[in-house]
């Protein structure tokens, strides 16, 4: 089904400029009236426009009039005084834009993602240092740990030592007290076996001086 329908403001807007197409680099015409055709779910621009003759040699004129079919997306760019067609191969000037628009914010996100690239490698490299850092300080710790088990069993040692040295201490008083009873014993023995040796001396010498008809000795 084909409509032709009178043109809108968008079509309005393509009325008295020169068509340039862009792949061939040619000025196709002027445009002097416009409408719009509508097939299904799809629409075109009937361009009418007056074809030019030797504009590149300063002497252009207007010749036959002409239309020209075309799709909205063969529309490049509209200018104040030209339309720029690519004929389907070359983007309008919006998408063109919005590319480079699109390259601007990938470029962007790109250095984002390098910086939190770079970031995230001081991250990981700080991350490191920090494990060697926490598995030393958990060897420290262990080792702690250890003289401190060592220093319990050296503390207890210690006490049992000293209750060791406190029974040394009394036995060695005991021995003390023991001693001074054997002096005092020793004393006594030898007084009494210089007493015993005495009265046994003077008694073998009053035997001897009976047996000889002597008087006893004064030892008496």
């Amino acid at each position: 089904m084909v409509m032709m329908v009178p043109s809108g403001d968008r079509a309005n807007q393509l009325i008295n400029k020169f068509v340039v197409s862009l792949t061939t680099g040619r000025i196709l015409g002027y445009v002097t009236d416009i409408n719009v055709e509508v097939e299904g779910t799809k629409f075109y621009f009937i361009l009418k426009m007056k074809i030019v003759e030797n504009l590149g040699k300063g002497q252009g004129v207007f010749t036959n009039e002409t239309k020209v079919r075309i799709e909205p997306t063969d529309i490049v760019n509209v200018g104040p005084d030209v339309i720029v067609l690519g004929d389907g191969k070359v983007p309008p000037l919006r998408e063109i834009e919005r590319l480079y628009q699109l390259q601007s914010e990938y470029e962007e996100v790109m250095s984002q993602l390098r910086e939190k690239e770079a970031l995230l490698k001081s991250l990981k490299e700080e991350n490191a240092q920090l494990r060697r850092q926490l598995d030393e300080a958990q060897r420290e710790i262990r080792r702690c740990e250890v003289m401190k088990e060592d220093f319990e069993h050296l503390k207890e040692q210690l006490i049992r030592q000293e209750g060791q040295l406190e029974m040394a201490r009394e036995y060695i008083k005991l021995l003390e007290g023991l001693r001074h009873d054997i002096d005092q014993m020793k004393d006594l023995l030898e007084k009494l076996v210089g007493e015993i040796l005495e009265n046994t001396v003077r008694g073998v010498i009053d035997e001897e001086l009976n047996a000889r008809g002597l008087k006893k000795t004064g030892l008496l």
